[in-house]
Protein backbone atom coordinates (compact mmCIF):
# COMPACT_ATOMS: atom_id res chain seq x y z
CA UNK A 1 0.00 0.00 0.00
CA UNK A 2 2.94 2.25 0.71
CA UNK A 3 4.50 2.01 -2.96
CA UNK A 4 0.77 3.80 -4.33
CA UNK A 5 1.62 7.20 -2.21
CA UNK A 6 3.96 9.36 -4.13
CA UNK A 7 6.74 10.40 -2.14
CA UNK A 8 7.03 14.35 -1.09
CA UNK A 9 9.99 15.89 -2.14
CA UNK A 10 11.14 18.76 0.22
CA UNK A 11 12.70 21.93 -1.29
CA UNK A 12 16.17 23.00 0.04
CA UNK A 13 16.18 25.47 3.00
CA UNK A 14 16.72 29.31 1.78
CA UNK A 15 19.47 30.51 1.04
CA UNK A 16 18.96 34.24 2.13
CA UNK A 17 19.83 35.86 5.36
CA UNK A 18 16.33 36.41 7.40
CA UNK A 19 15.67 37.66 10.71
CA UNK A 20 15.67 34.49 12.52
CA UNK A 21 13.93 34.32 15.86
CA UNK A 22 15.85 32.92 18.62
CA UNK A 23 14.07 30.37 19.77
CA UNK A 24 15.12 28.08 22.25
CA UNK A 25 15.34 23.84 21.82
CA UNK A 26 13.99 21.06 24.74
CA UNK A 27 15.62 17.52 23.88
CA UNK A 28 13.30 15.24 24.86
CA UNK A 29 15.89 12.33 24.72
CA UNK A 30 16.95 14.11 27.97
CA UNK A 31 13.61 13.68 29.25
CA UNK A 32 14.11 10.10 31.79
CA UNK A 33 17.61 11.26 32.74
CA UNK A 34 18.92 12.02 36.29
CA UNK A 35 17.27 14.92 37.99
CA UNK A 36 19.13 17.46 37.24
CA UNK A 37 18.32 17.35 33.41
CA UNK A 38 14.89 17.14 33.90
CA UNK A 39 15.19 20.93 36.10
CA UNK A 40 16.83 22.12 33.04
CA UNK A 41 14.13 20.91 30.50
CA UNK A 42 11.80 22.94 33.03
CA UNK A 43 13.62 26.09 32.91
CA UNK A 44 13.81 25.87 29.26
CA UNK A 45 10.64 25.44 29.01
CA UNK A 46 9.18 27.88 31.31
CA UNK A 47 11.69 30.44 29.70
CA UNK A 48 10.51 29.65 26.75
CA UNK A 49 6.50 29.77 27.23
CA UNK A 50 6.93 32.94 29.49
CA UNK A 51 9.07 34.56 27.00
CA UNK A 52 8.57 33.43 23.05
CA UNK A 53 5.47 30.96 23.43
CA UNK A 54 7.02 28.75 20.97
CA UNK A 55 9.94 26.13 21.44
CA UNK A 56 11.94 23.59 19.10
CA UNK A 57 11.36 19.72 20.48
CA UNK A 58 14.59 17.64 19.32
CA UNK A 59 15.60 14.37 20.71
CA UNK A 60 11.55 13.34 20.55
CA UNK A 61 11.76 9.87 19.06
CA UNK A 62 9.33 9.65 16.28
CA UNK A 63 11.26 8.38 13.34
CA UNK A 64 12.11 10.67 10.14
CA UNK A 65 11.01 7.83 7.90
CA UNK A 66 7.41 8.49 9.67
CA UNK A 67 7.65 12.40 9.71
CA UNK A 68 8.53 12.30 5.48
CA UNK A 69 5.05 9.92 5.27
CA UNK A 70 2.85 12.50 6.76
CA UNK A 71 4.11 14.63 3.91
CA UNK A 72 3.51 11.68 1.01
CA UNK A 73 0.26 11.89 2.73
CA UNK A 74 -0.48 16.00 3.16
CA UNK A 75 0.82 15.86 -0.51
CA UNK A 76 -2.33 13.00 -1.45
CA UNK A 77 -4.54 14.68 0.73
CA UNK A 78 -4.39 17.86 -1.94
CA UNK A 79 -3.44 15.68 -5.54
CA UNK A 80 -5.13 12.90 -5.60
CA UNK A 81 -8.74 14.17 -4.40
CA UNK A 82 -10.51 15.81 -7.15
CA UNK A 83 -12.23 19.45 -6.43
CA UNK A 84 -16.11 17.86 -6.04
CA UNK A 85 -14.74 14.99 -3.65
CA UNK A 86 -13.23 17.52 -1.57
CA UNK A 87 -16.65 19.27 -1.81
CA UNK A 88 -18.33 16.79 -0.96
CA UNK A 89 -16.15 16.85 2.23
CA UNK A 90 -16.18 20.27 3.30
CA UNK A 91 -15.70 21.15 7.00
CA UNK A 92 -18.72 22.88 8.54
CA UNK A 93 -16.90 25.73 9.80
CA UNK A 94 -19.79 28.20 9.46
CA UNK A 95 -22.47 26.04 10.53
CA UNK A 96 -20.57 23.60 13.40
CA UNK A 97 -17.02 26.06 14.10
CA UNK A 98 -15.28 22.30 12.44
CA UNK A 99 -12.47 22.12 11.09
CA UNK A 100 -13.70 18.39 10.72
CA UNK A 101 -12.49 18.04 6.63
CA UNK A 102 -11.40 20.01 4.26
CA UNK A 103 -10.98 24.02 4.50
CA UNK A 104 -10.50 24.98 0.64
CA UNK A 105 -9.34 28.13 -0.54
CA UNK A 106 -10.69 31.84 -0.68
CA UNK A 107 -12.55 30.90 2.50
CA UNK A 108 -11.02 33.54 4.88
CA UNK A 109 -10.29 37.30 3.87
CA UNK A 110 -6.80 38.36 4.31
CA UNK A 111 -6.94 42.16 3.47
CA UNK A 112 -8.52 44.84 1.09
CA UNK A 113 -10.63 42.37 -0.01
CA UNK A 114 -8.03 39.61 -1.11
CA UNK A 115 -9.12 35.47 0.04
CA UNK A 116 -6.14 33.44 1.52
CA UNK A 117 -5.22 30.64 -0.99
CA UNK A 118 -4.77 28.17 1.91
CA UNK A 119 -6.10 25.08 1.44
CA UNK A 120 -6.08 22.36 4.65
CA UNK A 121 -7.73 19.00 5.60
CA UNK A 122 -8.65 17.87 9.08
CA UNK A 123 -8.50 14.12 10.79
CA UNK A 124 -10.45 14.30 14.28
CA UNK A 125 -8.67 11.93 17.30
CA UNK A 126 -11.59 9.23 18.06
CA UNK A 127 -14.58 8.07 17.54
CA UNK A 128 -16.10 10.91 15.95
CA UNK A 129 -14.31 10.44 12.74
CA UNK A 130 -14.66 7.11 11.42
CA UNK A 131 -12.54 6.24 8.36
CA UNK A 132 -15.60 5.95 5.66
CA UNK A 133 -15.90 9.71 6.22
CA UNK A 134 -12.59 10.49 4.14
CA UNK A 135 -12.19 10.89 0.93
CA UNK A 136 -11.91 7.59 -1.11
CA UNK A 137 -7.73 8.52 -1.53
CA UNK A 138 -7.22 8.93 1.76
CA UNK A 139 -9.58 5.88 3.24
CA UNK A 140 -6.68 3.19 3.62
CA UNK A 141 -4.40 5.52 5.29
CA UNK A 142 -6.77 6.70 8.41
CA UNK A 143 -5.88 4.01 10.77
CA UNK A 144 -1.77 4.92 9.68
CA UNK A 145 -2.35 8.25 10.38
CA UNK A 146 -4.10 8.17 13.67
CA UNK A 147 -1.28 5.96 15.44
CA UNK A 148 0.80 8.70 13.71
CA UNK A 149 -1.04 11.05 16.23
CA UNK A 150 -1.05 8.52 19.38
CA UNK A 151 2.23 8.90 18.63
CA UNK A 152 2.60 11.94 19.29
CA UNK A 153 0.32 12.33 21.98
CA UNK A 154 2.76 9.88 23.97
CA UNK A 155 6.36 10.76 22.77
CA UNK A 156 5.81 14.26 22.91
CA UNK A 157 2.63 15.45 24.15
CA UNK A 158 2.64 14.18 27.32
CA UNK A 159 6.33 14.77 28.09
CA UNK A 160 5.29 18.49 27.06
CA UNK A 161 2.69 18.84 28.95
CA UNK A 162 4.79 17.27 32.51
CA UNK A 163 7.14 20.09 32.25
CA UNK A 164 4.48 22.00 31.89
CA UNK A 165 2.83 21.00 34.84
CA UNK A 166 6.19 21.29 36.33
CA UNK A 167 6.71 25.30 35.26
CA UNK A 168 3.35 25.93 36.75
CA UNK A 169 3.47 24.11 40.36
CA UNK A 170 1.03 21.84 39.17
CA UNK A 171 1.45 17.78 40.18
CA UNK A 172 2.85 15.74 37.59
CA UNK A 173 0.14 14.39 35.08
CA UNK A 174 -2.40 17.11 36.01
CA UNK A 175 -2.69 18.83 32.33
CA UNK A 176 -2.51 15.07 30.95
CA UNK A 177 -5.72 14.15 32.63
CA UNK A 178 -7.64 16.96 31.34
CA UNK A 179 -6.28 16.06 27.86
CA UNK A 180 -7.18 12.22 28.28
CA UNK A 181 -9.38 10.48 31.32
CA UNK A 182 -7.48 7.44 32.89
CA UNK A 183 -9.99 5.42 30.68
CA UNK A 184 -9.05 6.63 28.02
CA UNK A 185 -11.31 9.04 26.39
CA UNK A 186 -9.27 11.84 24.89
CA UNK A 187 -9.96 15.63 23.89
CA UNK A 188 -10.72 15.75 19.74
CA UNK A 189 -7.08 16.93 18.63
CA UNK A 190 -7.36 17.91 15.10
CA UNK A 191 -4.29 16.40 12.83
CA UNK A 192 -3.83 18.96 9.68
CA UNK A 193 -2.44 18.63 6.42
CA UNK A 194 -2.14 22.66 4.96
CA UNK A 195 -1.02 23.49 2.05
CA UNK A 196 -0.36 27.16 0.96
CA UNK A 197 -0.45 27.88 -3.08
CA UNK A 198 1.59 31.46 -4.08
CA UNK A 199 0.09 34.58 -3.75
CA UNK A 200 0.28 36.55 -7.12
CA UNK A 201 1.96 39.84 -7.32
CA UNK A 202 -0.75 42.15 -7.28
CA UNK A 203 -2.13 39.74 -4.17
CA UNK A 204 1.03 40.59 -2.31
CA UNK A 205 1.17 43.62 -3.01
CA UNK A 206 -2.06 44.72 -1.13
CA UNK A 207 -1.45 42.48 1.97
CA UNK A 208 2.15 43.40 2.37
CA UNK A 209 3.20 39.79 2.00
CA UNK A 210 0.87 38.65 3.90
CA UNK A 211 -0.38 35.10 3.58
CA UNK A 212 -2.10 34.14 6.69
CA UNK A 213 -2.73 36.96 9.04
CA UNK A 214 -1.17 36.68 12.72
CA UNK A 215 -2.99 35.45 15.47
CA UNK A 216 -2.66 32.92 18.22
CA UNK A 217 -4.06 29.24 18.08
CA UNK A 218 -7.46 28.49 19.38
CA UNK A 219 -6.72 25.28 20.79
CA UNK A 220 -3.68 24.28 23.89
CA UNK A 221 -0.97 22.97 22.56
CA UNK A 222 0.32 22.96 19.20
CA UNK A 223 2.64 21.05 17.72
CA UNK A 224 4.30 21.55 13.73
CA UNK A 225 7.07 19.32 12.36
CA UNK A 226 9.75 21.81 10.66
CA UNK A 227 9.76 21.72 6.75
CA UNK A 228 12.23 24.06 4.56
CA UNK A 229 9.66 26.77 3.16
CA UNK A 230 10.54 30.01 5.05
CA UNK A 231 7.09 31.39 6.12
CA UNK A 232 6.24 31.38 9.22
CA UNK A 233 6.91 34.49 11.44
CA UNK A 234 6.82 34.80 14.84
CA UNK A 235 6.34 37.82 16.84
CA UNK A 236 9.04 38.13 19.39
CA UNK A 237 9.17 39.90 22.58
CA UNK A 238 10.56 43.44 20.93
CA UNK A 239 7.50 43.44 19.27
CA UNK A 240 9.51 42.42 15.88
CA UNK A 241 8.53 39.56 13.51
CA UNK A 242 10.83 36.99 13.04
CA UNK A 243 11.33 33.53 10.85
CA UNK A 244 11.30 30.52 12.17
CA UNK A 245 14.22 28.64 10.60
CA UNK A 246 13.85 25.01 9.29
CA UNK A 247 15.56 22.17 11.28
CA UNK A 248 15.84 18.64 10.17
CA UNK A 249 13.52 16.58 12.43
CA UNK A 250 12.56 18.67 14.69
CA UNK A 251 8.92 19.47 16.05
CA UNK A 252 7.82 23.26 16.43
CA UNK A 253 5.75 23.58 19.53
CA UNK A 254 3.91 26.29 20.93
CA UNK A 255 0.46 27.13 22.99
CA UNK A 256 -2.60 28.30 22.57
CA UNK A 257 -5.23 30.46 23.76
CA UNK A 258 -6.43 28.09 25.98
CA UNK A 259 -3.84 27.03 27.99
CA UNK A 260 -2.36 30.93 27.91
CA UNK A 261 -5.85 31.46 29.54
CA UNK A 262 -6.00 28.81 32.39
CA UNK A 263 -2.32 29.86 33.42
CA UNK A 264 -3.84 33.05 34.15
CA UNK A 265 -1.22 34.64 31.33
CA UNK A 266 2.01 33.52 32.98
CA UNK A 267 2.01 31.16 29.64
CA UNK A 268 2.50 33.03 26.52
CA UNK A 269 -0.08 32.25 23.34
CA UNK A 270 2.27 33.89 20.95
CA UNK A 271 1.25 35.43 17.83
CA UNK A 272 2.21 33.84 14.48
CA UNK A 273 1.72 34.76 11.27
CA UNK A 274 2.66 33.33 7.29
CA UNK A 275 4.18 35.46 4.84
CA UNK A 276 5.59 35.31 0.90
CA UNK A 277 8.61 33.61 1.33
CA UNK A 278 11.78 34.89 0.44
CA UNK A 279 12.48 35.23 -3.49
CA UNK A 280 14.37 31.48 -4.08
CA UNK A 281 10.92 29.86 -2.50
CA UNK A 282 8.26 32.14 -3.41
CA UNK A 283 6.67 29.94 -6.23
CA UNK A 284 6.68 26.98 -3.98
CA UNK A 285 3.92 25.57 -2.42
CA UNK A 286 4.33 25.15 1.21
CA UNK A 287 3.05 21.97 2.44
CA UNK A 288 2.56 21.41 6.41
CA UNK A 289 1.95 18.86 9.14
CA UNK A 290 0.25 20.20 12.01
CA UNK A 291 -0.96 18.06 15.37
CA UNK A 292 -3.18 20.62 17.79
CA UNK A 293 -4.18 18.89 21.05
CA UNK A 294 -7.81 20.05 22.57
CA UNK A 295 -8.37 19.21 26.55
CA UNK A 296 -11.13 17.41 27.35
CA UNK A 297 -14.98 18.40 25.94
CA UNK A 298 -16.49 20.34 29.15
CA UNK A 299 -12.95 21.51 30.66
CA UNK A 300 -13.65 24.90 31.85
CA UNK A 301 -11.09 27.60 30.58
CA UNK A 302 -11.03 29.00 34.26
CA UNK A 303 -7.79 29.35 36.07
CA UNK A 304 -5.38 26.01 36.92
CA UNK A 305 -4.29 25.97 40.39
CA UNK A 306 -0.63 25.87 39.86
CA UNK A 307 1.90 28.21 42.79
CA UNK A 308 2.69 30.17 40.08
CA UNK A 309 -0.61 30.81 38.53
CA UNK A 310 -1.56 32.47 42.38
CA UNK A 311 1.26 34.38 42.36
CA UNK A 312 1.69 36.05 39.15
CA UNK A 313 -1.69 35.06 36.82
CA UNK A 314 -4.50 37.43 37.14
CA UNK A 315 -8.22 36.10 36.12
CA UNK A 316 -8.96 36.13 32.24
CA UNK A 317 -12.41 35.80 32.19
CA UNK A 318 -15.59 37.92 34.07
CA UNK A 319 -18.22 35.57 35.86
CA UNK A 320 -18.73 33.14 32.58
CA UNK A 321 -16.51 31.11 31.37
CA UNK A 322 -15.93 29.13 28.21
CA UNK A 323 -15.66 25.84 28.03
CA UNK A 324 -12.50 24.75 25.84
CA UNK A 325 -15.08 23.43 22.99
CA UNK A 326 -17.32 26.60 23.40
CA UNK A 327 -13.81 29.09 22.78
CA UNK A 328 -12.60 26.69 19.83
CA UNK A 329 -16.17 26.80 18.10
CA UNK A 330 -16.71 30.39 18.52
CA UNK A 331 -12.98 31.45 16.92
CA UNK A 332 -13.43 28.77 14.46
CA UNK A 333 -16.03 30.35 12.66
CA UNK A 334 -15.45 33.66 12.90
CA UNK A 335 -11.63 33.70 12.09
CA UNK A 336 -11.20 35.48 8.85
CA UNK A 337 -14.93 35.93 8.22
CA UNK A 338 -16.19 38.33 11.03
CA UNK A 339 -16.29 42.23 10.73
CA UNK A 340 -13.38 43.68 12.73
CA UNK A 341 -12.69 46.78 14.74
CA UNK A 342 -10.14 48.24 11.95
CA UNK A 343 -6.44 49.41 13.30
CA UNK A 344 -3.31 50.23 11.65
CA UNK A 345 -1.47 47.00 13.18
CA UNK A 346 -3.95 44.95 13.98
CA UNK A 347 -7.62 44.62 13.67
CA UNK A 348 -9.50 43.46 16.88
CA UNK A 349 -11.96 41.14 17.73
CA UNK A 350 -14.40 41.00 20.80
CA UNK A 351 -15.19 37.38 22.64
CA UNK A 352 -16.34 36.75 25.77
CA UNK A 353 -15.27 40.14 26.86
CA UNK A 354 -11.69 39.59 25.39
CA UNK A 355 -10.25 41.43 22.87
CA UNK A 356 -8.30 39.29 20.07
CA UNK A 357 -6.06 40.99 17.82
CA UNK A 358 -5.62 39.64 14.10
CA UNK A 359 -2.05 41.57 12.69
CA UNK A 360 -1.51 42.34 9.44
Amino acid sequence: MASAVPKWTPTAPTTFDLPWADILTVDLSLYDSPAGYRAKLVETVSTALERDGFFYVTGHGIDQALLDRQFDLAQLAFDAVPLKEKEEHRAPIAEKGSFMGYKLQKWWEIKGGVRDRIEHYNFYLGHIDPTERHPKALRPYVEEVKAFIEESRQKVLRKILSLVDAVLGLQEGHLWSLHQTAEGLTGEDVFRYMIYDPLTEAESTITNGVMLNGHTDFNSVSILVSQPIAALQVLMPDNVWRYVKHRDGALVINIGDQLSFMSGGVLKGTMHRVVRPPPDQAHLRRLGVFHFAHFLRGTSLGLLPGEKIRTRGHRVFGEEVPTAEQWEQTRIKSYGRKELIKGEEYDVEIIAGLQIRHYH
